[in-house]
Order: structure tokens, then C-alpha cells, then sequence
């Protein structure tokens, strides 16, 4: 290898050097004085990755940092492989981070794949250490037979377009120098300029499904199908990425119109806009909702999708989904409320359902409750007692919720003209915070329309257009 920073003629006619240069500058993926880690595990992909920014550097006016970690799951293998790097990087003088960890306890203590479990780690290695030297950019290694195999894995376990799109040229800082060119032309390269690198070994074991595809199905849809499958599914990849972007960009547009409120505890979804969308858009905005309350936990799975499409559209509007991974999805109305279990209170009720009229006890609250209809009504009839609410019956509807109180909610009390925080509201009537999710809440269509024993809502009151009066007597009973 040259000793860094000498960058000759001779090096810009070279051709892998040149392509990845335009893969660089087609998709942005650097600007001139940024800071760049380098994820470097010693294998032939990330010390040619290693090797070309050295070359580069000095066109981008770059500052390298190089990043490895061992995880501890090869013995020896590994920790050779971390010596290996640290001597490279000393040889070029390019700072390096080297970091140890033990990739089986994670297993053990987190459960599922143990190459899910290293990748992730892996990632959040590189991003912490990408903070620590404020970095703008961290480059992987990727290239386009990686791209090849991520596409079958992502078609054997069901995926749809965002999964087809396979590894993404650039995510966040991640960048993919490499994504375009094909292993053989990187191992070409390192022989060329006589670059060491150390073998994995694990990369031969068949326990891994990823090792599978690359040394048994690939080469044997290449003999029997298309001698350039790879290439196939990489140009597949590439279509499928740039039409997931735009899929991505009309979900976030039509946001603003079907999220009637979110939190980091609660999306409320307006049923009538969600169903007038497309399938593949309405089943997007689904999961981004999930999204949104998951982080960077795994998203839905399609068939999780589809049973909160069926609570979305089903004609009696209401009902509950509890989907893996603490994410619940409750129908009132022409609202969908997505809320994450994990963040409610313990001291919060299960949602109660009611069919007016009714004459019942409301479990949890310690609340019997009856609800009914009437027909004919004086104005003498109207009550100020807290524990009886008069309702506009048409706007209230015959079925109606009644739930704890949940961060993010609002209604407009009765007398005022804007919303206020529930929250607030509590404050000024001075409800301690402990007994705050013990007010049972009468909800309609999503919207609050009376706190029981403090107000009514604003939109539900009974005005002298009202056909109708839905009178609710509240009482309580028990401790409680």
C-alpha cells in the first residue's frame, strides 16, 4: 500500500479507485472536510475500503478514524484480526478505536439471532464512536454481491418493497462506498496492490442463512438461471429503493392529514381519511405510526399490518389489536388510537366499551354508570351536578369508550373555545397526580366528551339545535 496521502495520476486511472470516486460524488455521499469512520473488521472488503480512502483523502480534504470491534464470538481468530487492524493503522498513522466485547452474553441476555444480536451492537459501536470524534460520515464496507444476498434473505423471510431495497446507499452518516462494485472486482483490487487482509472463518460455516445464500443458492441460480443473478438483484435493489423513497415521501405528506394528535406514547389515526387511501400507502402509514412509538425496534410484520388494516376498515368501529412488540391499537369511532403499552401508567384502567343505554359498572373505576335516551327534554332539565352529563345524543352516538387518561390528551371544556391539555386541566382543579388516571373518561369517536365528575366537552354539549339528550349518571362505589 502507499504511504497516505500520495495521490498520483497513475491512481486516478485506476479503475476501481475511479468508480468508487463516482459512486461518492453521484450519490453526495461526502463534502470536502468531513470526518469519516472507517468500519474496519481486517477482511479484504474493509481493508480495500481502508485502502481507497487513503487515496481519496486528500481529494475531500477528509479526516479518517478508523473503528473495530471484536465481539468476541471467534476465540483467538477475533482477537488477532483486532491486532491486525491496530498494526494497519499504525503502519498508515490513522487514528483507530478498538473495542472488545462479549458477543455470546449479549446473545443470551437478549435472545433471537446471534447475527442480528452482533450487527446490532456493531452498529451502535460505530455511532458512538462517530459522536466521540464528531464525525459526519461512517463508511461500511458493503458491495454489491452483499446487496444480492440481503435481497434473497429479505424474500425468504417475506419482505416487501422496503426489504427489497436491500442494503441502502446512504442512510443517515452511514455511506456505502463499495455498494455498486462486485466482490470479485474488490478482491482483484487488493491483489493488485498487494493489500494483507485476515480471513473470517465463520464466513464458511452454512449455520448462517446469509452463507447459505452466498456459497450454495447463488452460485446455483447463476449455473441454472441467469449467470448474472447478482447483478439482477442488485439493479432489482436499486428500483425497488428509489421507488420505497417515494413511497416513504407520500406517507409522510398524508401524515399531517389522517394523525389527528401523536405523542411518544400515543398516535390517533382519523379512520375516515386512512380508509380512502390506497392499500400500500394505508398499510404504510400504519406502520410509520408504529414506527413512531417502536424506535428502533423491529416494525411490524405484514401480517400484523393487515390485522390493524381489518380493525381500521371493520364496520362496527370498535375494537382492540395487540400487536408483538407492546404496540396496542384501539377502534372508537372514526379514530384508531396506536399506543405502546409499555409507556402507560400502571395505575391506568383497561378500556371499558359502551352500548347505549346501558345500566353497568364500569370495571377498574368502581363506577356504575347509566346512560339513556331523551326523546323529549324542557330546559329545566339542564344539571350542573359534576356526576351527571347532558350530551348532544346525535354527536355522542350510541357506543361509546370510557378510558383512563392518557399523555397527549386534549378537549375543550365546556364555556372555553380551544383545546387544553388534559393534564393541565387536572392541575387547575388541583387532581393529584396519583389520582389522575383513576377519572374515568367518556369518549366518543376518539374524542373526550365528558370528564366524568368535573365537565362536559364543549362540541357535546346540548345546544338548541339538539334533537335528542344523552343523559349519563355517574356514581362511585367500592373504596374508591
Amino acid at each position: 500500500m502507499r504511504a497516505p496521502g500520495e495521490f498520483t495520476d497513475l491512481d486516478m486511472r485506476d479503475d476501481l479507485l475511479q468508480k468508487v470516486q463516482q459512486t461518492i460524488d453521484r450519490h453526495r455521499m461526502l463534502a470536502v472536510g468531513e470526518t469519516i469512520i472507517l468500519a474496519v473488521s481486517g477482511g479484504v472488503d474493509s481493508m480495500v475500503l481502508l485502502s481507497l480512502f487513503l487515496r481519496l483523502r486528500a481529494r475531500y480534504s477528509a479526516s479518517l478514524h478508523v473503528a473495530h470491534l471484536d465481539h468476541g464470538l471467534r476465540g483467538t481468530e477475533s482477537a488477532d484480526a483486532a491486532v491486525f487492524v491496530r498494526r494497519q493503522c499504525e503502519a498508515f498513522q490513522v487514528p483507530v478505536t478498538l473495542t472488545r466485547v462479549e458477543g455470546n452474553a449479549l446473545w443470551e441476555r437478549q435472545g433471537g439471532s446471534l447475527e442480528a444480536a452482533a450487527r446490532d451492537l456493531r452498529y451502535r459501536f460505530l455511532e458512538r464512536v462517530a459522536d466521540e470524534q464528531g464525525a459526519t460520515r461512517i463508511a461500511l464496507g458493503h458491495h454489491r454481491d452483499d446487496q444480492a444476498e440481503t435481497i434473497l434473505m429479505n424474500l425468504l423471510r417475506g419482505s416487501g418493497a422496503r426489504g427489497f431495497g436491500g442494503i441502502p446507499t446512504v442512510l443517515g452518516r452511514i455511506i456505502r462506498p463499495l455498494i455498486e462494485r462486485f466482490r470479485e472486482e474488490i478482491e482483484r483490487y487488493a491483489r493488485s496492490q498487494g493489500i494483507p487482509y485476515v480471513e473470517d472463518s465463520s464466513n464458511r460455516s452454512l449455520s448462517y442463512l446469509r452463507n447459505r445464500i452466498r456459497l450454495e443458492l447463488l452460485p446455483e441460480l447463476a449455473k441454472r438461471y441467469n449467470p448474472r443473478v447478482a447483478d439482477a438483484l442488485a439493479s432489482a435493489a436499486s428500483i425497488f429503493e428509489a421507488e420505497d423513497g417515494l413511497l416513504s415521501a407520500m406517507t409522510e405528506e398524508q401524515l399531517s392529514a389522517v394523525v389527528v394528535s401523536r405523542s411518544s406514547q400515543e398516535v390517533v389515526l382519523r379512520v375516515s381519511r386512512m380508509a380512502a387511501l390506497p392499500a400500500a400507502l394505508r398499510r404504510r402509514v400504519i406502520r410509520h405510526s408504529a414506527h413512531l412509538l417502536r424506535g428502533d425496534r423491529p416494525g411490524l410484520t405484514f401480517q400484523q399490518t393487515l390485522a390493524l388494516e381489518r380493525l381500521l376498515l371493520g364496520e362496527s368501529g370498535r375494537g382492540e389489536v395487540h400487536a408483538a412488540g407492546g404496540i396496542r391499537a384501539a377502534r372508537a369511532g372514526d379514530r384508531m388510537i396506536l399506543s405502546a403499552r409499555e409507556h402507560e401508567a400502571k395505575g391506568r384502567r383497561e378500556p371499558f366499551h359502551l352500548a347505549v343505554p346501558c345500566r353497568t359498572t364500569i370495571p377498574g373505576f368502581s363506577l356504575s354508570l347509566q346512560a339513556g335516551i331523551l326523546e323529549d327534554w324542557r330546559g329545566d332539565q339542564l344539571v350542573e351536578d359534576p356526576w351527571t352529563a347532558l350530551l348532544d345524543a346525535d354527536r355522542a352516538g350510541r357506543e361509546l369508550l370510557v378510558r383512563s387518561w392518557e399523555p397527549g390528551d386534549r378537549f375543550i371544556p365546556l364555556g372555553m373555545t380551544g383545546h387544553k391539555k388534559l393534564q393541565d386541566f387536572f392541575v387547575d382543579t388541583k387532581v393529584p397526580r396519583h389520582q389522575r388516571c383513576r377519572v374515568p373518561l367518556v369518549v366518543s369517536g376518539g374524542e373526550i366528551a365528558w370528564v366524568v365528575g368535573f365537565r362536559v366537552d364543549e362540541r357535546f354539549k346540548v345546544t338548541d339545535s339538539t334533537r335528542r339528550i344523552l343523559r349519563m349518571c355517574a356514581a362511585r362505589g367500592g373504596a374508591e
